[in-house]
């Protein structure tokens, strides 16, 4: 719910009136035009989720628990900050206007990412603990394993490759935390860099 409320908010303070004319501002609208369908009140796939999600917590509270539906809306919402990740990336090269909308709707993508790798991290931890009967998690912590434990880690990664308090022991893994890293050279790298430049340059 907290990645959906960013995105919310990230589709809202990403103006195009800002943006000039041309193929990127396009290009954007184009790309958004699936995020806005997740968070515009009353459209069909957003009344969908919303309803999805109070089941969700209703049978949490009665002591049930449907794990596909929680995963299908934490892919859904995966497929959302990927969509902001390009639109991030398009606005790092469009003509933009007001130059301080970059470094807002940086500012309220990095929660998203947080949130989202958290979420990964946990589960690949939690798929071995049902499905695998090898003894080595594909994540291991030297902390007693909490699931802050993932919070942390994907705060984490954002200002060092490899926490020293986790072990990466599978392809899967490493895979998932490779990402993570391009994902953070890339957020942190070229759009905060870009995003303070153009801040600056008014």
């Amino acid at each position: 719910m907290i990645s959906y409320l960013f995105s919310f908010a990230f589709d809202r303070t990403l103006s195009l009136a800002e943006i000039e004319d041309g193929l990127i501002k396009q290009l954007l609208i184009n790309v958004n035009s699936f995020l806005k369908s997740l968070t515009s009140l009353g459209h069909p796939l957003n009344s969908l989720f919303l309803l999805t999600t109070a089941g969700l917590v209703i049978l949490g509270l009665i002591g049930q628990s449907n794990r596909l539906g929680k995963d299908i809306l934490a892919a859904f919402l995966s497929i959302c900050w990927i969509i902001e990740l390009i639109s991030i990336n398009l606005l790092l090269i469009a003509p933009i206007k007001d130059p301080k909308l970059l470094l807002a709707e940086l500012l309220l993508f990095l929660p998203i990412v947080v949130v989202s790798f958290a979420w990964w991290y946990w589960r690949i931890n939690y798929q071995h603990s049902i499905n695998s009967n090898s003894e080595t998690e594909p994540i291991t912590f030297k902390a007693p394993r909490s699931i802050l434990n993932y919070f942390y880690l994907s705060i984490d990664t954002f200002f060092k490759y490899q926490p020293s308090y986790a072990s990466f022991n599978t392809k899967l893994a490493k895979s998932i935390h490779l990402f993570h890293a391009i994902v953070k050279l890339n957020v942190l790298g070229l759009t905060l860099g870009r995003a303070v430049s153009l801040a600056t340059s008014t």
